[in-house]
């Protein structure tokens, strides 16, 4: 065999062996990139998700685990027994709609402060609303 012989290749740094190369038209991640997995955008999910994580309280002097969501409803019937109307009358309507609706059929509650008592049922207003109250139970 004469005349011309092979040159002898470096290999290094940036310079792979010949063999090992990727071929032409070949690609070296035929299945690509993956897809970026969005995350669920549900309001539902995300605030069940957030109502039921434990975070540690102290509740008179003990150290307990409880979810949000009864620390918010314990905030609720607290600021409610305080006197905040508002919050009694969510707790009500709450109350009307989740609790035994089989027992409360057609009887509707009403949440009203003594000063719009009186301004709807007069200076009797009391006796007017056990009166009312008890047609209503059907007393």
């Amino acid at each position: 065999m004469t005349g011309k012989s092979k040159k002898t290749y470096e290999v290094g740094y940036k310079k792979p062996p010949v063999a090992t190369r990727f071929k032409k038209g070949q690609s070296p991640n035929p299945g690509g990139r993956p897809k970026k997995v969005r995350a669920l955008r549900d309001p539902g999910a995300i605030l069940e998700a957030v109502d039921n994580e434990e975070i540690i309280v102290t509740d008179n002097g003990k150290r307990k685990r409880m979810k949000k969501a009864e620390i918010q409803f314990r905030i609720s019937f607290t600021r409610a027994t305080k006197g905040d109307l508002p919050t009694a009358r969510l707790l009500v309507d709450m109350a009307t709609k989740y609790f035994a609706p089989e027992e409360r059929e057609n009887l509707q509650a009403e949440l009203i402060g003594a000063a719009e008592a009186a301004q709807r049922f007069g200076r009797n207003w009391p006796d007017r609303i056990r009166q009312h109250n008890a047609l209503l139970i059907g007393e």
